[in-house]
């Protein structure tokens, strides 16, 4: 049996605009029932993602239902993708990169 491994893009928090960042924090303290699955247009049901420290999230990067959530989440899902990332660990103490817009909040 082989040791199965995972890639984790690192990105920041400032990637993502604030209503999205207030969201995934209620999602994670507040979890949707489970039936909020099984309504593809509430995104918050369809992601996968856990609190990370005080200040930051993981997101698993194949989360179902990405058409539907914030275009700030998308951007960085689909980097992390591209940079073939299972995770993206969104993390405050991250440096901004370029690539992605910052959001101020």
């Amino acid at each position: 049996m082989a040791l199965e491994t995972q890639i984790l893009a690192c990105l920041s928090t400032g990637h993502v605009d604030e209503q999205t960042a207030r969201e995934l924090d209620a999602l994670i303290q507040y979890p949707l029932p489970i039936a909020a699955r099984d309504v593809p247009a509430i995104w918050q049901g369809q992601i996968v993602a856990e609190r990370w420290q005080e200040y930051g999230w993981f997101v698993w990067v194949q989360s179902p239902g990405r058409d539907g959530m914030p275009s700030s989440l998308q951007a960085c899902l689909a980097m992390a993708e591209a940079a073939g990332a299972d995770w993206i660990q969104f993390d405050r103490d991250c440096a901004p990169i370029g690539e992605l817009p910052v959001h101020e909040w």
